[in-house]
């Protein structure tokens, strides 16, 4: 009965995500504002709420005070249940095949939270103003998302949503360790999956002066959680993580690239 109960709780929480993920591409993307909505009107009831519109705003520096607050609560628990020293407290008090879907869970509540609270500030601050510049606008936040969806399928995309996990002990069995690979991406820079989400927070055809808050607030995490996830991961993987690390950079790609083609399955870049 707790195996079974293990895996319904991680495919929960697998649908939780992406029920979540897909609601955050709407939510930067103001995707319920834009034509799209009259080729599909029912967006605007499944959106209520995006980073420009749907809330009062309020006083500027009050919204501005909240949605700081938001991004501050989701780098928190990113950056705390990510941790190796987390991880070992969480599987004492859980069985060690939930600790990833417990942090999945956990994560999609908390952006949901953001999605819930956040407080619009839609004063303009630049605006595409040509068909060409509305086009590349909507290409970088498309482009960036579809990296980070492909990047999860490069390492690992079950095991790092944790069914890998639940499916495993539900058959009583010891998951695969995780190798060590370079696929696509992960050959041009080091974290793509953060690239990506960089490129789709910053992407668009309008900047408002809370989604510059958003895309900064989370930018400035990103490169926070960056350097703590790579402590642990020349903790975890040593020599090859170290040498990976000399040889490709970390977010914009260069003319330096991995001759071996590997990188560590347990890249997962979740903080």
């Amino acid at each position: 009965m707790q195996r079974f109960s293990i895996l319904m709780f991680g495919a929960f929480s697998y649908l939780v995500f992406l029920a979540t993920f897909l609601y955050l591409i709407a939510f930067v993307g103001n995707l319920q504002t834009t034509g799209l909505a009259d080729w599909a009107p029912w967006l605007a009831k499944l959106v209520p709420y995006s980073i420009d519109s749907g809330r009062a705003s309020g006083p500027p520096v009050v919204a501005i005070l909240i949605n700081a607050c938001l991004i501050a609560a989701f780098a928190l628990q990113h950056s705390v249940m990510a941790r190796l020293g987390f991880k070992r407290w969480l599987k004492k008090a859980l069985p060690a095949s939930v600790e990833r879907s417990v942090y999945v869970m956990t994560a999609s509540l908390v952006l949901g939270l953001i999605f819930w609270q956040w407080r619009p500030i839609p004063e303009t601050i630049w605006s595409a103003d040509s068909t060409l510049a509305v086009a590349i606008g909507w290409g970088v936040f498309g482009a960036g998302f579809a990296i980070v969806l492909i990047s999860t399928f490069l390492i690992d995309h079950f095991d790092l949503f944790g069914l890998k996990q639940v499916w495993a002990q539900f058959k009583t069995r010891v998951p695969a360790a995780p190798h060590f690979k370079t696929p696509l991406f992960y050959r041009l820079v080091r974290h793509p999956l953060y690239l990506g989400f960089m490129l789709a927070f910053w992407g668009g055809p309008t900047m408002t002066v809370g989604h510059l808050l958003f895309a900064a607030g989370m930018t400035v995490y990103i490169l926070v959680a960056i350097g703590f996830e790579e402590r642990d991961l020349l903790h975890h993987l040593g020599r090859d993580y170290a040498a990976y690390r000399r040889e490709v950079p970390m977010l914009l790609p260069g003319l330096r690239h991995s001759r071996h083609g590997r990188i560590s399955g347990d890249l997962r870049g979740g903080n």
